[in-house]
Formats: C-alpha cells, sequence, structure tokens
C-alpha cells in the first residue's frame, strides 16, 4: 500500500478572505468538513493504487458520481461513508469519544540557606566554593 500524502497547500488571495469573510462559520465548517473527506477518500485512492472507476466497480456506482465524491461537493449519507470505509479500508467517521488529555503545568519555587560563614563578599568572590555548597544543601 503506498504511503498518503498530504496535498492541501497554503494559497491566500484578499479575494478569496474577501469570500471566506463572508461565509457565516457553520456554513465554513461544513465546507471544510466536505472538503477533508473528499481528500481523505482522494488520498486512500491513490494509497491502494486506484483510479476513481477502480471505486465505482467496487460499489457499484458510476465514475462521475465518485468525481462528485473527491470534488468535496457531495453530501454524503451516513451508509455511504461506511460502505466507502470499508471497501478502503479507511476511517472517515467515527463514533466513538476521543480520549482528551488534561495537560498539567506545576511551578516549583526553591530556595536555598546559605551558611553564616559566607558572608556576601566571599559569595560575590568565591564562586567554585559556593556551587559544591548549594548542590549539597539543595532543597525542593
Amino acid at each position: 500500500m503506498k504511503k498518503i500524502k498530504r496535498k492541501a497547500e497554503l494559497y491566500s488571495s484578499d479575494l478569496i478572505d474577501q469570500f471566506i469573510n463572508e461565509i457565516a462559520p457553520e456554513e465554513y465548517e461544513r465546507t471544510k468538513n466536505k472538503m477533508l473527506l473528499a481528500s481523505k477518500i482522494d488520498d486512500a485512492l491513490k494509497a491502494k493504487g486506484w483510479k476513481k472507476k477502480d471505486l465505482a466497480e467496487a460499489l457499484n456506482k458510476r465514475s462521475s458520481e465518485i468525481t462528485k465524491w473527491v470534488s468535496g461537493t457531495h453530501n454524503f449519507t451516513a451508509n455511504t461513508l461506511w460502505t466507502i470505509e470499508k471497501v478502503l479500508g479507511i476511517e472517515l467517521i467515527s463514533l466513538s469519544e476521543k480520549k482528551t488529555e488534561k495537560v498539567v503545568n506545576y511551578y516549583f519555587s526553591a530556595t536555598q540557606k546559605i551558611d553564616k560563614e559566607y558572608s556576601s563578599t566571599k559569595v560575590m568572590h568565591d564562586y567554585d566554593e559556593l556551587i559544591p555548597l548549594l548542590s549539597n544543601k539543595f532543597e525542593v
């Protein structure tokens, strides 16, 4: 099986940005998801070394319908997606809940008492003696 390549590229233009800004967030999300489904199907076809015609034959569909699917404009039914998943051996939709990891950052503060025998003048001038002293007595 061939490795699936990512084919999305970043492209920017003022006209496209203006058009996207005028689209309702819900419609934008729907369109984005349709495009992602189409891209995933197309990538799976390439990974299997199949052409649209091969998928059409496996699903008893016309090639023109498969072309519409990979264009990103088709509104799939759940049954169609499940059938495509089975034939291509991929996952397009997931019904299981995603496990989320909670990241907790802890910050520690540590202080060190310096023996009275080390006056500030000695600390300022004798780092070689101070470093072993601090490393031996360091507490967290």
